[in-house]
């Protein structure tokens, strides 16, 4: 069975803030969200909306495109492709 969107995009999330060296406490505070709820967003328990995934970008250094691009990578081609 595929992976839900929100545990990949959690892995895309965790992916990029390891890459850069920056802890969840960090990401939070340049977000203005809580450790914990990054944390969420990594493991995929929350989805987050659209104003989360542009403060996320930024944070990380990045564009919204280049996450959901990185998040469609990850998933398991349409069916007949």
């Amino acid at each position: 069975m595929p992976q839900s969107l929100p545990v990949l995009f959690g892995r895309v999330v965790r992916q990029r803030r390891e890459a850069i060296a920056m802890s969840q406490e960090t990401l939070g505070a340049q977000t203005e969200l809580s450790r914990n709820y990054i944390g969420m967003i990594e493991r995929g328990e929350t989805n987050p909306t659209l104003l989360v995934l542009h403060g996320l970008a930024i944070a990380l250094q990045t564009t919204m495109s280049a996450l959901i691009s990185d998040l469609e990578a990850t998933l398991d081609p349409p069916a007949g492709s």
